[in-house]
């Protein structure tokens, strides 16, 4: 647990160094850095809806995962998975699932994509085609999976459904947090956190 925190702390530590780093060239003199990436209290209800939306994500990425192209890769011995199943079910386990869910990658990815990316093209280009093509991004980041030494061969369709869902998840998250949240990204948060949190033991133990 202690060195996943340290982990953890470092990645995170490592976005926001670059987000602080963007910030500081182009919007300083527009807005206020927790502005700028989105570090603000939501409004309306959209917490709520990250929290329905959650139902939907998370079967949708553990279905996507349980494939055998992606399984073996997703819940490997050098993966998150294949590491608490290894250290089998406890209370430290349990705490490094909510740990790496919503801090190393939900929050991270969060304000790198969403707070940094996605802000900066929806205002640079309008929402549809700015948001499109921060999907499109996220989307493609997440196929470098089948590119990686030891990743899984590529299989168009296999690919195309894991492009779909992680990239129409992007585009949704962002939506939800410059549509329903007044620019908060604590819905996507939520939202990516949640999904995470369901899926990690899953694989780890199912």
């Amino acid at each position: 647990m202690f060195q996943e925190a340290i982990n953890t702390a470092l990645q995170l530590a490592i976005v926001l160094i670059v987000a602080l780093v963007v910030w500081l060239i182009f919007g300083r003199k527009r807005q206020t850095f927790r502005a700028y990436v989105g570090l603000i209290a939501p409004k309306g209800a959209a917490m709520a809806w990250a929290l329905a939306a959650a139902f939907v994500f998370a079967p949708a990425s553990i279905a996507l995962f349980m494939t055998p192209a992606l399984h073996d890769l997703a819940a490997g011995p050098n993966t998150v998975a294949g590491h608490m199943r290894a250290q089998g079910l406890s209370a430290d386990v349990v705490g490094q699932i909510l740990l790496v869910a919503f801090v190393k990658t939900a929050l991270a990815e969060e304000i790198f994509f969403r707070g940094l990316i996605a802000k900066r093209l929806i205002n640079g280009l309008g929402f549809i085609a700015g948001n499109t093509l921060h999907a499109v991004l996220f989307g493609a980041v997440h196929l470098l999976i089948f590119f990686v030494p030891g990743g899984p061969a590529f299989d168009p369709l296999i690919a195309g459904a894991f492009f779909l869902v992680s990239g129409g998840g992007g585009w949704f998250m962002a939506w939800l947090n410059e549509r329903r949240g007044a620019g908060s990204i604590a819905p996507s948060w939520l939202l990516h956190g949640l999904a995470n949190a369901v899926a990690y033991p899953v694989l780890a133990f199912a």
